[in-house]
């Protein structure tokens, strides 16, 4: 049998509480209490917070200028790489991750050399969750997301990121935000713009 558990507080109000209207002023006290404190509300557009380094914005690709990881080094004599293009190896890994593969296009063509040559990178952005899968994935750390969070078109063949844009956006964005410092927010000033100044617990 199931015990239904009674409150000790009375459905009823008080005489007191009913005269005063004691709850009303409690609930009005909490409203009060915030109607006098700064809002954190940012006037966009006119006023915009810079995102903070972790954030999933527009997708771009690390560029081929020497500054390459050892994944990438290892295969570099298989591919046909030129400087401040897509160092894209066109493995596949990131439309394989990703919960929607059909926003990619990738294409690769062999050279006469015998080596790979990615032609084709382009994304939809009308189908991309932003879940950074596709980031995590990439074994050559050439695929990443930048802050730019500003994203809407007119025109739905203006969403799809071609390699040509996604290769500028990681040669300036999306290197500018790796080189930062590894922390939530780029400094404190921005932090406090939204949450004030916090009060460590010693």
């Amino acid at each position: 049998m199931i015990k239904t558990k009674k409150l000790k507080r009375s459905d009823k109000l008080g005489l007191l509480e009913a005269f005063l209207f004691l709850d009303f002023v409690k609930g009005l006290s909490i409203t009060m209490r915030n109607l006098l404190r700064k809002p954190i509300t940012t006037q966009y557009p006119k006023e915009k917070i810079t995102p903070p380094k972790r954030f999933r914005g527009k997708h771009g690709h690390f560029v081929y200028d020497g500054e390459e990881p050892p994944s990438l080094k290892a295969i570099q004599g298989f591919m046909s790489f030129e400087k401040a293009k897509s160092r894209c190896v066109a493995c596949y890994m990131c439309q394989t991750a990703c919960p929607m593969p059909t926003l990619f296009r990738i294409e690769a063509v062999q050279m006469p050399d015998g080596t790979k040559k990615v032609v084709r990178f382009d994304m939809n952005l009308l189908n991309c969750l932003f879940c950074g899968l596709c980031v995590d994935a990439c074994p050559v750390e050439c695929l990443t997301m930048s802050d730019i969070h500003e994203m809407s078109v007119y025109r739905r063949s203006d969403a799809v990121l071609n390699m040509d844009e996604m290769e500028y956006i990681g040669a300036t964005n999306a290197k500018a935000v790796r080189d930062l410092p590894d922390r939530i927010w780029r400094d404190d000033k921005e932090r406090e713009t939204l949450w004030g100044k916090i009060k460590w617990n010693f």
